[in-house]
């Protein structure tokens, strides 16, 4: 209960908590449990797999896009969205 509520921090800092803090109550005798969302968080992922097509030969022969938003919060200048360009041969 206390590693989540407290950004998922170590067991040590758990234990260490009483110290920290009045009315706090942690037992210290039992194992910490497994967090599964800690788990997930540091389980590594497979590397993208390498693509079989050749890259373009020259500048701006090949460009990708992408659009993101609409964001809730705009920018000073009002804005909602945001694109990137990447050029497939400077990649």
């Amino acid at each position: 209960l206390w590693h989540a509520r407290l950004g998922h921090v170590g067991g040590d800092a758990v234990k260490r908590l009483p110290l920290f803090a009045t009315g706090v109550k942690v037992e210290t005798s039992l194992p910490l449990h497994t967090c599964e969302p800690c788990l997930l968080g540091k389980h590594p992922r497979k590397p993208y797999p390498v693509s079989d097509s050749p890259r373009a030969a020259n500048l701006l022969d090949l460009v990708h896009s992408d659009l993101c938003g609409p964001f809730p919060v705009a920018t000073p200048h009002s804005k909602h969205h945001f694109v990137i360009f990447l050029d497939d041969h400077s990649n």
